[in-house]
């Protein structure tokens, strides 16, 4: 059934409207509809208008021209690190320009030709595997996974190529360029990416999408984007199917506040108002296939992106795999890697960096262990059951940090900061925990040895924190699905605020590591915690 015109409403007929409800959207009667989810509907369009239009003309001024500026600056850095890595690689192994040596002089032309046709191949992969592509910089590990695969194949080839045709190609020269250009690739990105954010953050280079989708999927769509600023999206309006009240009525949603402009016929209308860059549609059921298509047309006119939201979350990039079936496109989700060679890699990743952090800091950890001692005279370690993989029990060790006898005391400290019906449970003002204590837990020194569980192997680096048994056993499937892969010392939750991430989102985070797992994921984890153990950010 093909899509009806698009239904028209003007900003001054809107006004007007508004004018004539002003006294009923002022009064505490306001009308309201609840949804699951977090969202309502309150009329109070006049303001949610007046506001839209003029971030719109402010919009439009700027257009695209960020998207150009930044996918310019992308390739400046890669051109720049991919040729300072080949420059460094050649002049190490060739010299800049040979004059003593004949031999030499004879090898150099092929070698510097060779040189400029591997950097050229390896500029143009990151371009033909969309490493550069706008809607995956600033965000995820996807970016950095693309430029990871890129380099691997284009060095992979080269080796393989040199042997073959006996080019000037040595390993002394792979070994030089290789690492110095994927660690500058990478670096270079981190840096961009974190400008895109603060920009982002600051409202600015973002793509203005109107959502087109019921009022519930709405608001998760909504939340979702308010908790990850960085990836540029901000929602300038929305349309819900079937909607009979005027436009300019505003959706109300846990993050934040956006007009209705209308219902499904006045996708049209609502992307010219708002000059948005792309349509969200959560509601691909509701309009079925023949609606889509006619949509998709109209929208290539508009120069307007279609984004179609799936009814799952937290499923990661390469978990998804397009398959077109007889022009009927089919998304397969890879089912979760938690076996095979993959966890295998993962736990000699885990072996070797705890065996040489244990080397490193064993210095500091003394320190602690005398720090503890000194302090109250109690023991130098707390030992307490965890629950492990597989449900396995095992005993987690840490430096104490609260006075002794003091699990003695938790349900009176837990009903002093009124968090009995809480899932999980850690105040910032605990009366148990001692002077070097919070220090330790401040700077996240009371984790160091349970770098000897990692090495034990009932714990990884990286991984969901390890539960008390029982605790968290109310959230359906939350203490199975974290049975499917080993308790880390620090995770996703860790990085992304720490104590003060709230108990849904601790769990939604959990989940979404357990689910999107990965070698790329988890080292970005790894230099995130870092970075928040340095800053001191959320830990008590």
């Amino acid at each position: 059934m093909p899509m009806s015109g698009p239904r028209e409403f003007a900003p001054s007929a809107m006004r007007r409207r508004g004018k004539s409800r002003a006294r009923s959207v002022a009064s505490d009667t306001a009308p309201r509809l609840t949804v699951p989810g977090g969202g309502a509907l309150a009329g109070t369009g006049p303001d949610s208008i007046d506001r839209l239009l003029q971030d719109a003309a402010a919009h439009k001024a700027a257009g695209r021209a960020w998207q150009r500026s930044f996918h310019r600056s992308v390739l400046a850095v890669d051109a720049m690190v991919i040729a300072g890595a080949v420059l460094l690689a050649h002049i190490s192994r060739f010299q800049l320009l040979p004059v003593d040596n004949p031999a030499e002089r004879e090898g150099w032309g092929p070698a510097t030709v060779t040189s400029i046709v591997l950097a050229c191949t390896w500029f143009a992969a990151l371009g033909l595997v969309q490493s550069r592509d706008v809607s995956l910089v600033g965000v995820g590990s996807e970016e950095y996974r693309r430029v990871i695969s890129a380099t691997a194949w284009v060095f992979g080839i080269a080796a393989v190529a040199s042997l073959i045709l006996q080019t000037q190609l040595s390993r002394g020269y792979l070994m030089i360029a290789l690492p110095v250009g994927l660690l500058g690739l990478v670096a270079g990105r981190h840096v961009l990416r974190r400008r895109l954010g603060e920009r982002r953050r600051a409202g600015d280079f973002t793509t203005r999408v109107v959502v087109l989708g019921r009022p519930d999927s709405i608001a998760v769509l909504c939340d979702s984007l308010g908790r990850s600023p960085s990836s540029g999206y901000t929602v300038a309006g929305v349309c819900i199917p079937s909607y009979s009240g005027e436009p300019g009525a505003d959706l109300i949603t846990a993050a934040g506040v956006v007009p209705v402009l209308g219902d499904e016929n006045a996708v049209e209308n609502a992307l010219r108002i708002t000059q948005a860059d792309a349509i969200a549609i959560t509601a691909v059921e509701h309009l079925g296939h023949e609606k889509m298509r006619t949509l998709a047309w109209r929208l290539d006119a508009l120069d307007v992106d279609m984004i179609v939201v799936p009814g799952m979350t937290d499923i990661a990039g390469p978990r998804l795999k397009l398959r077109p079936i007889d022009n009927l496109p089919l998304f397969h989700i890879a089912r979760p890697r938690h076996d095979g060679l993959p966890m295998y890699g993962k736990r000699l990743f885990d072996l070797v960096f705890s065996v040489l952090a244990l080397m490193l800091l064993t210095p500091v950890m003394v320190a602690a262990a005398v720090a503890v001692k000194m302090d109250d005279g109690g023991p130098v370690f707390f030992r307490q059951d965890r629950v492990g993989q597989h449900g396995r029990i095992f005993r987690i060790v840490k430096f104490r940090t609260m006075s002794v006898g003091a699990d003695a005391r938790k349900d009176v400290e837990r009903v002093a900061a009124g968090a009995e019906n809480r899932v999980f449970f850690k105040s910032a003002v605990d009366s148990r925990i001692t002077r070097v204590g919070r220090y330790l837990r401040e700077t996240s020194l009371d984790e160091l040895p349970q770098l000897l569980n990692v090495v034990g192997g009932s714990m990884s680096l990286v991984g969901p924190r390890p539960l008390v048994p029982g605790e968290g056993s109310s959230v359906e499937y939350f203490v199975e699905n974290r049975a499917r892969v080993k308790p880390g010392m620090t995770g996703l939750w860790q990085v992304s605020g720490r104590s003060g991430v709230s108990e849904e989102e601790r769990i939604r985070l959990d989940h979404s590591y357990v689910d999107n797992w990965s070698w790329v994921h988890d080292l970005v984890i790894v230099c995130r915690t870092v970075r928040a153990v340095l800053r001191r950010d959320g830990a008590y």
